[in-house]
Formats: structure tokens, sequence, C-alpha cells
């Protein structure tokens, strides 16, 4: 029975706005209880206890370690934990590694630069979807905060995507990433989103690596399943040969398609923005830098973007030495 699951002894807060019970076909899940506004925060949460190793090199013994170093009413909600919210995990180590979250630790006297993972009971409650309404962003401490990235509803399951590059996976990409099957919106098979989805994401992908020289990976792409089909134009991209009318306006279109997606929050618009503002910038042609500012003063992402394609196809004074200077930054040869 639901209502004497372990996961109704964990401590919420007392001002929490959500509350854990069983998520469809996701064991259990956070349930907004009153609306939460976008930009809101939804949980603050400590670790329970850390272990300051790599994934791989945990061991049994390093989490048994952490464990008996515990008061006992916080081992009494460790072993409230559930695999898949059913049974008891038969090892340490597989709790750990299902309910823990890598975490910074850059302040304060234990400041290091080696990995450190905590162990969180509520944030590990929060499913995970490819179109997430909460972000859990980079932080330089070991607590955690969870935020909203649009208004939730009451009654809405509280969700935020597991992996920080699925915004350049398709959905085949992505759920072999998860391990598991996905049943947001951007995953439905056959529905006309998804569709759209998919190609959305694999335009994004491909625009990054015109802007970057690289895939995600870092790496530049194979002749397997390429993104940039072009020679002539991979080859500009990967020795940052890339005009600055183009940069400008195959960002501005990543800012839109992430926006369609319902990808575009507060947290990755402070990100990608200021990029965008610094490409501006480096104009130097006169009629290209007007062009640019009117852009970046339009009221949308799509109208920033439809008025920097008045600027397609236009060189500006300044390409060759943007191109040199990235060049640099990377440690290539100025004379590509």
């Amino acid at each position: 029975m639901s209502q004497n699951h372990p996961y109704r002894s964990l401590q919420l807060p007392g001002d929490a706005p959500f509350e854990l019970k069983p998520s469809p076909g996701k064991g259990w899940g956070a349930f907004a209880t009153r609306r939460i506004n976008r930009g809101a925060t939804i949980l603050r949460e400590r670790p329970l206890f850390v272990v300051r190793k790599s994934n791989e090199q945990i061991t049994e013994e390093d989490v048994r370690t952490a464990f008996q170093h515990l008061p006992p009413s916080a081992k009494q909600q460790f072993s409230h934990l559930r695999d898949n919210a059913c049974v008891p995990f038969t090892h340490m180590t597989e709790a750990f590694a299902e309910n823990s979250f890598a975490i910074s630790n850059s302040v304060g006297p234990q400041a290091s630069i080696s990995p450190v993972h905590g162990l969180f009971l509520l944030h590990s409650r929060f499913n995970h979807s490819c179109i997430p309404n909460s972000k859990i962003p980079n932080t330089n401490n070991e607590i955690i905060a969870s935020f909203a990235t649009r208004d939730i509803m009451a009654g809405e399951e509280i969700t935020f995507c597991y992996n920080t590059d699925f915004e350049c996976r398709n959905r085949h990409e992505r759920h072999q990433a998860l391990r598991f099957i996905c049943d947001c919106k951007a995953c439905l098979p056959g529905t006309p989103f998804q569709q759209l989805s998919d190609m959305r994401r694999t335009f994004i992908r491909g625009l990054q690596y015109l802007t970057l020289g690289k895939d995600l990976n870092g790496q530049k792409q194979g002749s397997v399943s390429p993104i940039i089909v072009d020679p002539k134009l991979k080859k500009a991209a990967e020795d940052f040969s890339i005009p600055l009318s183009s940069r400008l306006f195959y960002n501005l279109l990543v800012m839109y398609l992430l926006e369609e997606e319902g990808l575009l929050d507060d947290f990755m618009a402070e990100r990608l923005h200021p990029s965008i503002l610094n490409i501006k910038a480096l104009f130097i042609t006169e009629r290209n830098a007007r062009i640019a500012t009117l852009a970046m003063a339009q009221e949308t992402w799509l109208e920033k973007f439809c008025m920097a394609l008045r600027l397609y196809g236009r060189a500006d004074v300044a390409d060759h030495a943007v191109a040199e200077g990235l060049r640099k930054l990377q440690g290539l040869s100025v004379e590509q």
C-alpha cells in the first residue's frame, strides 16, 4: 500500500511545495502541492553524506564508512531508500549510485578539485523529463537547489533533465544514455511534436558544431552519421572560418529552436545570451554593425534571427582577426 511506503517517512522541509507519491510507470515522484512560479526555489538540500571519489572508484566500504558516521536519525532516513521504489537495495553502492549527485567542492577549508558525490534523499525522488519544468544548476558548494523553469501547477509532477546535453540529442540517443524509456512529449514516438523535436535537436547540434568546431564529445565528427554533410562547411567550422554574420544568426537560431522545444529556461538564456552579445560587438563593418545592433534590439528570438538574416553572405572586416583569435585559443596554427 502506498500509504505505508517507506518514502512516506522521508522528511520534507515544512515549506516544501511538493509531496512524494506514486508516479505512474516511474515508481515514485515529487508532485507540486501548490502553484510554483517560474524562477522560484523548489528545494535546497544538503547531502546526507558525501564520498570524495569518482563514481567508478567508490566501493562498498566507502559508502559504509560514510554511513557509519551518520546519527541514528539519518541512518533511519537512509534505510527508507528502495530500488525503483520497490525493494531494499542489496548493496550500499547501488543505493548510493541511484541517489547521488556529482557536486562541487570549490570553496571552504576542504576545497578540492577531486570528484565529490553526495547522497540526496529528496532530489533523487524527482523523475526525469527531456522537457523538464525544473533545473538543478551547478553550484560551488555541497548544497544543491532546484528551481522552476516555468510555472508549475498544483498536482503537476516536478521533473528535471538527468543529462546536460540532451538538447542536442534525438530520442534514440537520449534513451541509450538513460537506459530507460522516457514518456515525455519529446519522446512519445510517432507524434508530430516528437518528430519536430528530433529535427530541432539535431539542427541545434549541427549549429553548435558550426560555431564551436567540434561535436558534443569535444571531437571532430567522423564519417559515420555526420551532422554536417557539406565538406566545405565542415572544414570552415573546424578551422573557425565561419564568418561573423553566420555566427550571429546561427546562435540566434539556436535560441529560437530551444525556445520552441520548451528548453530555453532562464539559466540557459543567462548562459548563452552574453556570447551572442559578444559576437554582435565584434562587427567592424559599419553597416553590419548597424544590422547586428538592430537585430539584438528586436523583442523575440525569432525576430532577432529574421533581422540578422539581412547579414547573410556578408563579409566583415573583423572576420579574419576573429578566425585567427579562435584558432589561437584552440592551439591551432593561424595559417590554416
